[in-house]
């Protein structure tokens, strides 16, 4: 067992032999590890492999070949049978196989010294699938591939003939499975169409819709919902599709790839028309509101250069009551309040009232930056464009109040 990263694969395994066909056992054989067998042209390989995920002390994945069969001509199909087991005593393997001679093969063994097969013969065509009953293991569904016609037969291992056969009335029948949920249940692909039978009612199909534009090449049930299956389209072809099917739920035809493009191009050619809508009328109001800010730039320098050419707002004076009084010093401000009178020692003991007096204090209405606004507030200025002109020129605005 080695890691290859160049293939995209976890893990690979070398063989002796051509690999074409590959099948993991689906019944539960009583051991952690997976059961997994692959035929080439001569040999059919057994093999156990276990996951990290079953046993804490394998690091990824561990392989182990359990038995090799001689087969003698290239193996086409491999079905497990559910009497698999490992924890018996002996341990049975059971499995059968598909062959380019239009023969099925079952082999038996202990794993030990019994290793036997028998050979089912009769068939007229190749044979593209081969499905053991999901329950008993006694009967061996075998697909039968025509030109013409395709048939299931289902076959009775202890008699060795068969039983029952369906007909799907259409050309090629390329894969069968049995569903492992209700074993009334058997479905296919022929031709581009995908088929399902309920054997307790007729030979015929009983429902049959088409899925694929190209021939339908594989069938599989799901193993936890009867009415859950997936098929695929023919390897190499430019339309082949995986598709997954719910029998409960309307089937709905796959989009052509033709109009699943022009939706997606009309998808595209609408969302970039938006997009350049949206950038133009954004761009537009940018534009617009610059215009606005230029033009109010250009209101409040022509509302500037008018209030400088007034005579006399640079001597204007605000009275200002004498309790209180802002000084300037600097560009800050201190509040003078006025101080309670000494109080007299003489025998009339009354209080009198000190006013500080304000001729030799700086106040806002003298200072001659700020003179000029009061003025223009007195003459209705708004005073946010009053505001606006004062922080532009470092002063505080607050000084209006």
């Amino acid at each position: 067992m080695k890691q290859d990263a160049t293939r995209n694969a976890a893990y690979t395994v070398d063989c002796e032999d051509y690999v074409h066909v590959v099948e993991f056992n689906p019944f539960e054989s009583g051991d952690s590890g997976n059961l997994i067998a692959y035929g080439g042209n001569n040999y059919v390989v057994i093999g156990m492999c276990t996951f990290q995920e079953e046993e804490a002390d394998v690091d990824g994945i561990q392989y182990k070949t359990l038995r090799t069969f001689h087969h003698g001509v290239r193996v086409d199909g491999i079905a497990w049978s559910p009497e698999t087991r490992l924890d018996s005593l002996p341990p049975v393997i059971k499995f059968c196989t598909s062959a380019a001679d239009m023969k099925i093969r079952l082999f038996t063994s202990d794993l030990q010294d019994t290793n036997e097969y028998k050979v089912l013969e009769g068939h007229s065509d190749f044979i593209n699938g081969l499905v053991f009953d999901p329950k008993e293991g006694q009967e061996i569904a075998s697909l039968m591939v025509a030109e013409k016609n395709g048939t299931i037969r289902f076959y009775d291992l202890l008699a060795q003939q068969a039983i029952l056969s369906l007909e799907s009335e259409q050309v090629p029948l390329m894969s069968a499975h049995w569903c492992l949920k209700n074993t009334f249940k058997v479905g296919a692909v022929a031709g581009n169409d995908w088929l399902i039978w309920d054997i307790t009612r007729s030979s015929y199909p009983q429902d049959k819709r088409p899925v694929h534009m190209d021939r339908a090449y594989l069938f599989r049930w799901s193993t936890v919902n009867e009415n859950l299956f997936a098929t695929t389209g023919y390897p190499g072809k430019m339309t082949s599709q995986f598709q997954i099917h719910h029998l409960g739920h309307t089937q709905v035809p796959a989009i052509q790839q033709k109009r699943t493009v022009a939706f997606l191009n009309q998808f595209v050619v609408h969302t970039v028309q938006f997009l350049n809508r949206f950038s133009t009328v954004c761009e537009e109001k940018l534009a617009d509101l610059s215009l606005r800010i230029q033009q109010i730039e250009t209101t409040l320098n022509i509302l500037d250069a008018k209030l400088s050419s007034i005579p006399g707002l640079d001597n204007v004076t605000l009275e200002v009551s004498p309790l209180s009084v802002t000084s300037v010093t600097n560009g800050s401000y201190s509040e003078a309040t006025s101080e309670q009178s000494q109080q007299n020692s003489t025998q009339d003991s009354g209080q009198q009232e000190s006013e500080v007096s304000a001729e030799n204090i700086l106040t806002v209405a003298k200072d001659p930056r700020y003179a000029r606004y009061l003025k223009m507030v007195q003459v209705g200025v708004p005073v946010m464009a009053i505001r606006n002109k004062m922080i532009s020129e470092g002063l505080d605005p607050d000084l209006l109040e």
